[in-house]
């Protein structure tokens, strides 16, 4: 805007525009315009026109750099005619800025999805589509220590008990990797029912996506316990594709198993649909025994959804107290 203009909206709405920091809006109060220099102009913020780029500090996203009432000095460059009046209030300005941010955002998601869909279909031409999979896996080692197995990442010199591991494995098997679910001391049986018995020192992955707390929750539970879930969410007109959030407590000690032979605790879940919320607390107890006898299980499953809604659904081997 130049100076002529900019003396026409002295009281108007003006749009602010900065490098780094987004648009705003605000009312120009004064032309500064000094002899022989840029001119400027004195403006109060009222609104956000546009959010700036987005950059997360911790797990915050970082404040914007003009407050509402402001008043602030800006070159004539950055000053530009509003093409209609702006109507909102400063809160409500900052939240449309936002949503316009994350269309933008999901708009670049869906192009980078398409975009990736026709690489990975160049790369399956060129029968090299294995190559855009290998960085989803963790790859381990098994290590024998004494009468127990575990699994160790050397890049994070982390191990993991391998009995009773929820996950589902791949091991590699006359040449190709196959899924695999472990069955006791080096023995794998795969998907098609094939036994592999490997040896300490054996290589085998696993997908990163099983690192999901509610994948892996669902997977620790025996088939009843399943059930039991599935039939609450059920009656609920829902499922686990509604899951939203998953506080995993179990995982945390199952990972620990080779020093706790007791687990006892409550997981967090909570779903959604297009209309309503639902929160479980799943209560759990396990007692793993060093024998061959078989674990205690309990599981309970309590629903309630914001409108008011409860469910109980309740398994537990013979062997449980409850």
């Amino acid at each position: 805007m130049n100076r002529q203009q900019g003396k026409k909206y002295i009281g108007k709405q003006v749009k602010v525009k900065t490098r780094d920091h987004g648009q705003y809006v605000g009312v120009l109060h004064k032309i500064i315009a000094p002899p022989n220099t840029p001119w400027k102009g004195l403006v109060t913020i009222v609104g956000v026109f546009e959010y700036p780029p987005l950059e997360i500090n911790g797990e915050e996203v970082e404040p914007l750099i003009h407050a509402y009432n402001q008043e602030i000095e800006f070159s004539g460059q950055q000053l530009e005619a509003l093409i209609e009046p702006f109507k909102l209030s400063y809160e409500a300005s900052i939240a449309h800025a936002l949503k316009n941010r994350w269309t933008q955002i999901q708009d670049e998601i869906d192009q980078s999805d398409r975009t990736l869909s026709r690489i990975q279909q160049e790369l399956r031409k060129l029968k090299s589509e294995h190559l855009i999979f290998e960085d989803v896996y963790v790859y381990y080692h098994i290590v024998k220590k004494g009468r127990k197995l575990f699994i160790y990442d050397e890049k994070k010199k982390e191990s993991l008990s391998l009995d009773g591991c929820p996950f589902e494995f791949e091991i590699k098997t006359e040449g190709q990797w196959k899924a695999a679910l472990y069955v006791k001391g080096l023995l794998f049986e795969t998907t098609d029912n094939e036994e592999v018995e490997l040896s300490h020192g054996s290589v085998i992955r696993l997908n990163k996506a099983q690192f999901d707390p509610y994948r892996i929750l669902v997977n620790e539970l025996e088939s009843p316990s399943l059930l039991a879930l599935e039939r609450g969410l059920e009656k609920l007109g829902i499922g686990h594709e509604h899951s939203v959030y998953c506080h995993n407590s179990l995982l945390i000690q199952l990972l620990d198993t080779f020093k706790k032979q007791s687990l006892e605790g409550v997981n967090f879940l909570s779903y959604a649909n297009n209309d309503t919320q639902f929160v479980v607390q799943h209560h759990y107890e396990r007692e793993i025994k060093d024998d061959d006898s078989p674990d205690v299980t309990f599981d309970r499953f309590e629903f309630t959804s914001d409108k008011g809604e409860r469910v109980l659904t309740t398994y537990a081997t013979q062997f449980s107290n409850d």
